[in-house]
């Protein structure tokens, strides 16, 4: 009896041929969508952190700065119980502040406040009370017993920061009312990611249109807003599942000014529509390979089986994670070219992959250098005896070949600035070793000129001639005023002798009586060293040559002369150093406008206070 026959063998090698390949290039695709789907939800959880920074540092660098133009207004108002001229004129200015009030705490009704005094830019204008701005009273008391407060009851561009001056039944509060068009703005751009300005009650000062003054926790939930009030850390990042299931990638940072945090949200499904997309087209390429290999396998079934067992092996290779696997199929139809595309591909992901790592490897090395490098500089203000020190760093990129320092010898502080050529990572490691060799040298009690011979020859041992570094060396004496110093072709500090009338540029004395070759440029350069004597008052004011070369958005230098004209202003009145260091960093900042740097920017000045 003829048993009846099963399905044909060639049936059953094409079923064997295309099943196998089909179902490891399924496992080979998913891997390769969960790798790239991991890698976009990294890639925007890192995109929406920089937001939420840039946003959180844009925000405290704008209401710092209302704040800073109105101190004077409120010192004045606390010395004379009014508003005088100062206060008008400060509001007349080009500032972003429209109102000011002084409130102090009533003495007759419980939890009000009364308002002492008012000034406006514009009179009669606008006048803030209980009535226009519900629950002003409580605002005030918050910040009577919490401290500084924001608030944008306007919901509009206009935003209200409240200060407390002062303690207990003295203390007084000014309300300060400004526009901060730019940063009101950068909230509510429409974008794919949706950023908030938070306040620490969980209020949305800023954020896309329609969603002001409401609770951000209808948008990220109570436990991750929780989790942005009590973490240790000023940035985060953090999934969410909403009620409705729906999934958000949510990253915050805490600002430095009134307690508030920026909140940056991407729906899932929104961040991975590219992978969406990758599924799709994968799944159409999968179904065009099976037809091919079908058809193929019809008609070369041997060959097929062969090219196939190898593309199988192949595929769990790479399903393992071996993206260096390659096929070697000598045949020329659409089999070979499967295989020189599953080559190209395996080859593309390799290349990809490597590149990944080694892009990730460089990022943290420079992180760890700049880590490292942050160690190299000291505190940014120090009192040494009867000289005060107060300084400023800025580099132009992860790490920067400018330093500066300070240190105490006996009856001696040594001030140290310089400059190696170009910045990153290469300037970094000479001022690393210049940072190595100087703590060796002050040890040795030696005077500038020979401090600079011992540094030199230390740069040139480093460097080879490669990369030199100017540099200035200075000694004052606490005991007698006296400052020696010694200069490797360094850009001259200028001593300002303090004076009955304000500084003017011939006051500004460039210390430039010495000047010597580089370090680094040659082995046994001998330099050579001068001395001054120091008056009570007297300041000096070190410096490197990228303040001058700070361009404005438009590409112009700032140059020598406003530099010159900006060190004058900021000593006109000969204020505390550090205000003066202060506003000279403000007026650069100023004059930048977020440009970025093309050298790094390091100043610091001291003076002699008898």
């Amino acid at each position: 009896m003829i048993r009846k026959r099963g399905l044909s063998i060639r049936y059953k090698i094409l079923f064997l041929l295309t099943l196998l390949p089909l179902v490891m290039l399924g496992l080979y695709l998913g891997l390769a969508i969960k790798v790239f789907q991991d890698d976009k939800i990294a890639y925007v959880f890192e995109s929406s952190s920089s937001v939420a920074r840039t946003l959180s540092a844009q925000a405290t660098a704008e209401l710092n700065s209302i704040l800073n133009t109105a101190k004077p207004v409120m010192q004045e108002f606390i010395a004379k119980r009014k508003f005088d001229d100062v206060a008008l004129g400060v509001l007349e200015v080009d500032s972003p502040l429209q109102w000011i009030g002084a409130y102090e705490l009533s003495k007759t009704k419980s939890g009000e406040f009364t308002k002492l005094d008012i000034v406006e830019r514009e009179a009669g204008a606008f006048e803030i009370d209980s009535s226009q701005v519900l629950g002003l009273d409580q605002m005030l008391l918050d910040t009577y017993y919490k401290g500084r407060s924001v608030h944008v009851p306007f919901q509009d561009e206009r935003v209200l920061i409240i200060e407390k001056i002062g303690q207990d039944t003295q203390a007084k509060i000014f309300v300060m009312m400004a526009k901060v068009t730019n940063l009101a703005q950068a909230f509510r751009n429409p974008s794919g990611v949706e950023n908030f300005l938070v306040s620490q009650e969980g209020k949305i000062l800023f954020g896309p249109a329609g969603t002001e003054s409401a609770n951000i926790t209808t948008k990220v939930g109570d436990v991750f807003f929780e989790k942005t009030k009590t973490q240790q850390y000023a940035n985060g990042t953090e999934g969410i599942r909403q009620k409705n299931g729906d999934e958000l990638l949510a990253s915050y940072s805490k600002s430095g000014f009134g307690a508030m945090t920026v909140i940056s949200v991407v729906p899932k499904n929104e961040a991975l529509k590219a992978v969406t997309l990758l599924i799709r087209r994968s799944v159409i390429f999968m179904g065009l390979l099976l037809g091919v290999t079908v058809i193929l396998s019809l008609f070369a079934s041997g060959n097929l089986t062969s090219a196939l067992s190898d593309l199988f092996l192949a595929t769990k290779k790479v399903a393992e994670g071996h993206f260096d696997i390659r096929v070697n199929v000598k045949s020329s139809d659409e089999v070979g070219s499967l295989a020189d595309s599953f080559n190209a591909m395996a080859e593309e992901v390799s290349r990809l992959m490597q590149e990944t790592a080694e892009k990730a490897r460089m990022e943290s090395e420079l992180k760890t250098a700049q880590t490292v490098q942050e160690t190299l500089f000291p505190a940014a203000k120090a009192q040494m005896g009867p000289l005060m020190i107060v300084g400023h760093y800025e580099p132009a990129s992860e790490c920067g070949g400018d330093w500066w320092h300070y240190c105490e010898v006996g009856n001696k502080v040594f001030l140290w600035i310089g400059d190696a050529t170009g910045h990153g990572a290469p300037a970094a490691l000479i001022t690393s070793a210049a940072k190595s060799a100087a703590t060796i040298i002050e040890r040795l009690k030696v005077d500038p000129a020979q401090a600079l011979s011992l540094l030199n020859r230390a740069i040139h041992d480093v460097s080879k001639g490669r990369i030199m570094m100017t540099f200035f060396l200075g000694c004052f004496n606490k005991d007698t005023g006296e400052f020696v110093y010694s200069n490797a072709s360094h850009e001259a500090p200028f001593l300002i002798k303090k004076g009955e009338a304000p500084p003017k540029k011939k006051d500004l004395i460039p210390l430039n009586d010495v000047v010597s070759p580089r370090l680094g440029q040659a082995k046994d350069t001998a330099y050579d060293q001068v001395s001054i004597m120091l008056s009570p008052g007297d300041r000096i004011f070190f410096y490197t040559d990228g303040i001058p070369d700070v361009q404005s958005p438009d590409k112009e230098p700032l140059g020598e002369r406003e530099f010159i004209k900006a060190l004058i202003a900021v000593n006109a009145a000969y204020p505390p150093i550090d205000k003066s260091v202060s506003d000279f960093v403000q007026r650069i900042s100023q004059y930048r406008k977020k440009t970025p740097l093309i050298d790094d920017v390091t100043l610091f000045m001291c003076e002699y206070t008898g």
